[in-house]
C-alpha cells in the first residue's frame, strides 16, 4: 500500500494489487484553500491504478464540505472516468444530506456510484467486483 498523502482534511492511498484509490476525508471543508493539493494528489495516485481501477471514498469523517468545495468533487469524478474506474464506492450515512449530494454530482459527472454506510460492507462489495 502506498501512502499518497496525509493531513487535517484528508488521506489518500493506494492499493495497487487490488487496483483500488482509498480516500479518507476528514473535518470541514470549507474552501478551496484548505485542501490545495487534493486534486494533484488524486493524480499522482491515478498515475498508479490501470483502468478498471475502482474508488473507496470513506466520508464518515467529513463533516461537511462547502459549495465551494464541491468543484473539487466534481473535477475529481471527472478525473477518475477519463482514467477508466470501474467504480466509485462511498461510505457515509445514509440519512444526511450527504448521500443527495453525492447522487447529484454522480448524476452530473455521469461516475458509476455505489453508496453504503458500513465500511465492511463496502469492502466486501469490492471484493466481490474484482472476482467477477
Amino acid at each position: 500500500m502506498s501512502i499518497i498523502a496525509q493531513n487535517l482534511f484528508y488521506q489518500m492511498q493506494v492499493e495497487r494489487e487490488r487496483n483500488l484509490i482509498i480516500i479518507e476525508a476528514k473535518g470541514c471543508w470549507n474552501s478551496p484553500e484548505e485542501i490545495p493539493f487534493y486534486l494533484l494528489h488524486l493524480k499522482e495516485s491515478l498515475s498508479l491504478v490501470q483502468p478498471g481501477f475502482s474508488v473507496l471514498f470513506d466520508l464518515r469523517q467529513l463533516e461537511e464540505f462547502s459549495h465551494a468545495v464541491r468543484f473539487y468533487r466534481v473535477e475529481a469524478q471527472k478525473l477518475m472516468l477519463s482514467a477508466g474506474i470501474c467504480q466509485l464506492v462511498e461510505v457515509h450515512d445514509l440519512s444526511k444530506t450527504m448521500s443527495l449530494l453525492s447522487m447529484a454530482i454522480a448524476e452530473e459527472t455521469g461516475i458509476p456510484l455505489n453508496i453504503f454506510d458500513c465500511l465492511q460492507d463496502a469492502r466486501a462489495w469490492l471484493s466481490e467486483l474484482r472476482q467477477r
